[in-house]
């Protein structure tokens, strides 16, 4: 097989430019119509597994996004969850809890997860913002030293190698929801989720309501297109993306936290297994945009929940390694996508301004030629 000329492959990124629009309407009725493929033939638990799944992806690329906006890539979100869902589990953890002693409400523990999350956020912040260490150094520090302090202390404090676990840990209860739960097959859909799940979807939500119809939505994009801009309309550059930072950690630590109180009960060590760096996928894919985001998790969340339930089977010739792969290659074909949407439409841009800069150079010359004439004229009269 021969490879394409590059002007070839310059005409397939102009066309996927020029056609956005019609490419984003047909992967929608695509997704639309895969739904219900596998509503039809795959087991309702798997779809209710691939939404409760995505609920990291949904709130770790909402907490991307609003950095984005803000002007900074939040490459530390992988710490920031991994340190939620530590927090949150040494929050409510009361190892040899005497018998009929209450146990520690979760919610304290998806708080606390949120809390750290936000001081995370913060100190990120201070440090790229103010101190000006690199991004990329910063950040992959930060995830290291997350990564590498959980283990520290919970073989330190808990005496504890790669799981923390204890009967005193109390997950997040599921909510049936009363009217929903009744309905046939959407109820099953829509009921049965612990709040994080539920808070994710409202979140979505509000922060699309902030960025698009709040004065301080409008100062983070602002500040995310044009700081000199934002700063000569009077716009504290420096405070609007630390306050996006601190709320962007608090959204990934509660990530973290429904990792370990909403799904296991437990801390495993680097139970985020690359999450993070999913939902920093899923926010450049969504464009930076909420509800974007939020199918785009839910795709990844289904990716995830069809690789466990393969796995389980015993008829499927796939290894449970090759499964387990699912989800970052989906990410992979996610970044190839957004590559040749960036790339097309740099191209156009380029060949627009090369079209309008020939048509000005062409109207001087028009110009030149014609002054040049009538002095000519002039001077032989």
């Amino acid at each position: 097989m021969s490879i394409p000329p590059l002007q070839e492959a310059i005409n397939v990124l102009q066309w996927i430019a020029k056609n956005q629009r019609p490419i984003q309407i047909g992967l929608a009725v695509g997704g639309v119509i895969l739904v219900i493929i596998l509503l039809a033939f795959l087991p309702a638990s798997v779809i209710q597994s691939s939404i409760r799944l995505s609920t990291p992806f949904v709130l770790g690329s909402l907490a991307a996004l609003l950095a984005s906006r803000a002007g900074v890539l939040n490459l530390a979100i992988e710490g920031k969850m991994l340190l939620g869902a530590f927090i949150a589990v040494v929050a409510v953890y009361r190892p040899g809890l005497p018998p009929g002693e209450p146990s520690i409400d979760p919610l304290w523990g998806v708080l606390a997860a949120s809390l750290s999350g936000g001081v995370l956020g913060i100190i990120f912040a201070v440090l790229y913002l103010r101190i000006r260490i690199n991004l990329i150094i910063l950040a992959l520090a930060l995830n290291l030293f997350v990564a590498e302090g959980t283990v520290y202390f919970m073989r330190v404090w808990f005496n504890s190698f790669g799981t923390l676990a204890d009967p005193s840990i109390n997950g997040l209860p599921t909510i049936e929801i009363p009217i929903i739960d009744d309905v046939p097959v959407i109820g099953s859909l829509l009921s049965g989720y612990n709040i994080i799940v539920y808070l994710g979807w409202v979140l979505v939500f509000v922060i699309w309501l902030i960025m698009y119809r709040t004065r301080f939505g409008r100062h983070i994009r602002a500040v995310g297109e044009n700081k000199e801009a934002a700063e000569s309309v009077g716009i504290n550059v420096t405070r609007v993306q630390i306050f996006a930072l601190t709320i962007s950690g608090m959204l990934a630590g509660m990530a973290g936290a429904f990792l370990s109180l909403g799904v296991l009960s437990q801390f495993l060590e680097n139970m985020t297994a690359g999450r993070g760096w999913i939902a920093l996928t899923v926010a450049i894919f969504a464009l930076n945009r909420p509800l974007p985001a939020f199918l785009t998790s839910l795709f990844f969340g289904l990716a995830e929940a069809l690789a466990l339930y393969m796995g389980r089977l015993d008829n499927v010739p796939i290894p449970p390694n090759l499964l387990q792969m699912f989800p970052q290659v989906a990410t992979l074909g996610a970044l190839i996508l957004v590559a040749l949407r960036i790339r097309g439409s740099e191209i156009i841009k380029r060949q627009t301004f090369a079209r309008e800069f020939g048509k000005e150079i062409d109207n001087l010359k028009r110009t030149v030629v014609g002054n040049n004439d009538r002095a000519e004229q002039t001077a032989g009269d």
